[in-house]
């Protein structure tokens, strides 16, 4: 019988860069923290959602035509919502559709869809803002999550801005574009709840804050994890093979001359 329930909000209509390899590292760590884990699909077929009664909840990129549809489905949920991500337990949001969850979305006024806006479901103070070209790229960063701090590598694909507002930041830049392109900040944290630009997928590449993750669910779940045993050493290999990678861009960057 499960014991750690993780929704996977909309897979279906949020798929824009797959990810599914999120949702198998956490049930993967899960198991390894001494869980037998159940992933829920939560889509528009769904009746009664509510989210206490899961122990992490998984949202994918999507296009953002799709918002809208989503946003109206989940408004009856949102103070429900509210509260899971007060209790502690995450919620994790990829890439696009950080802004379902913010103040509003702008889009691009020079695309051949429909201009304007639209409201988000406001429960974190962040307003997405489409962008005219899609910029894609490594990203590198370091943040701070549940008592560890730790670095991350993965790919950013960014179709639109984050102005976070007076939120916290996720992390803190070492290469890549971020939020707007003009600051180091990356994503948004709020309580244990992570809105990232980062695609990978992220918690393959980096097992470390797939665990931590695990574990603060648990903690704020009232369970209690096992002592995880994962030998990491592939993945920290990679992970330099990138970072090395990443210091020559870097590199090239600096010592490339300016235009006249």
């Amino acid at each position: 019988m499960s014991d750690f329930r993780i929704a996977w909000l909309f897979p279906d209509t949020l798929f824009l860069h797959g990810e599914r390899g999120n949702l198998l590292a956490l049930a993967r760590f899960a198991q390894l923290a001494g869980f037998e884990p159940e992933v829920i699909k939560v889509d528009f077929d769904t009746e009664n959602f509510n989210p206490s009664d899961f122990n992490l909840i998984f949202c994918g990129p999507g296009e953002i035509v799709s918002f809208p549809s989503v946003v109206e489905w989940m408004i009856p949920f949102k103070e429900k919502l509210v509260s899971f991500m007060e209790s502690g337990r995450p919620l994790i949001v990829i890439g696009t559709s950080v802004g379902i969850f913010g103040k509003k979305v702008v889009r691009n006024r020079n695309t051949f869809v429909d201009a304007g806006e639209f409201p988000g479901l406001g429960i974190v103070d962040l307003i997405y803002s489409e962008n005219y070209e899609v910029y894609g790229d490594d990203i590198y960063f370091e943040c701070e999550y549940g008592g560890q701090r730790m670095e991350l590598i993965g790919n950013q694909i960014q179709m639109g801005d984050l102005y976070i507002g007076k939120e916290k930041p996720f992390g803190i830049l070492k290469y890549g574009y971020g939020n707007t392109g003009n600051d180091r900040n990356e994503g948004l944290l709020h309580r244990n709840s992570i809105f990232t630009n980062t695609l990978g997928p992220m918690l393959t590449c980096n097992p470390w804050l797939t665990e931590t993750l695990i574990k603060v669910a648990a903690e704020h779940s009232a369970l209690d994890p096992q002592k995880i045993t994962f030998n990491d050493e592939l993945e920290r290999k990679s992970f330099q093979t990138k970072r090395d990678f990443i210091s020559k861009k870097v590199s090239r960057l600096k010592n490339c001359p300016r235009p006249e």
